[in-house]
């Protein structure tokens, strides 16, 4: 039975990279979302969409239940973010498709 998921991320839409070991290699030396602070710190996530289909860098992520109700005036830009995904995009050369935005996402699990 196929389940639904929907959810917005602030982030980009990437073009898949060649080297996937690179990309997972610099999120995981990210420190522990838990540990930051300040202004300036935000964590970048990977989000894949379908089968890959879309991948996606994120630094904020909220889930829609059924039937809820989201305005998209409640979804407030993200300047940390904003920062955070340009340095790891730099950094590794990625190539942006979409974004830096809020990106709506129909998932099926």
């Amino acid at each position: 039975m196929l389940q639904h998921s929907v959810y917005v991320v602030y982030g980009v839409a990437i073009e898949p990279p060649e080297d996937r070991r690179a990309l997972d290699s610099a999120l995981a030396a990210q420190r522990p979302a838990a540990e930051l602070t300040g202004a300036d710190c935000a964590h970048v996530a990977l989000f894949n969409v379908g089968d890959t289909d879309h991948v996606l860098l994120g630094t904020t992520q909220k889930s829609l239940e059924p039937n809820e109700l989201l305005p998209a005036s409640d979804l407030a830009a993200q300047p940390v973010g904003r920062k955070a995904l340009r340095r790891m995009v730099e950094e590794l050369g990625l190539t942006v498709l979409v974004g830096p935005d809020w990106l709506l996402v129909h998932d099926l699990d």
